[in-house]
This record gives structure tokens, C-alpha cells and sequence, in this order.
């Protein structure tokens, strides 16, 4: 039996995360055209996919690959 979880952008379900019994990670599936980017994408909990939900939907894309510093 998977654990799922709603996720919720400004009170709008915007999909949903299950993970089936003995995997690690969660598994998302939008529930709008506006969070089809995220779909199939794995998460390592409920929480980490909300985040991405709400940057995609502060900022229109998926958060990119943090960039680090490098001193010269």
C-alpha cells in the first residue's frame, strides 16, 4: 500500500507524491497542466516536493542546480 500525500500551492491542489511500500523517495503526479513540469519527478519527502511546487509557481520554471562560489 503507498504512502500519498496532497500537495497544495496557496490552498489549490497542484498534484500528488505516493511512494509504494519498500521504496525510497516519493513519486509526483500533477494534478494541473501548471506543475506538468514536476510530473514523474522524485522526491526525497512530501516537503522537498512542496518546495519545487511553490518555486515553480513563484517563478515559472524549476529551481536549477545550485551554483556554488569559488574563490579566486
Amino acid at each position: 500500500m503507498p504512502d500519498a500525500y496532497v500537495i497544495e500551492v496557496s490552498g489549490h491542489t497542484v498534484g500528488i507524491v505516493a511512494r509504494e511500500h519498500g521504496q525510497d523517495g516519493f513519486k509526483f503526479f500533477s494534478a494541473s497542466r501548471d506543475f506538468n513540469a514536476m510530473e514523474g519527478g522524485n522526491f526525497a519527502d512530501p516537503s522537498a516536493a512542496e518546495r519545487v511546487a511553490r518555486h515553480l509557481a513563484r517563478h515559472g520554471n524549476l529551481p536549477g542546480p545550485q551554483k556554488t562560489q569559488t574563490q579566486s
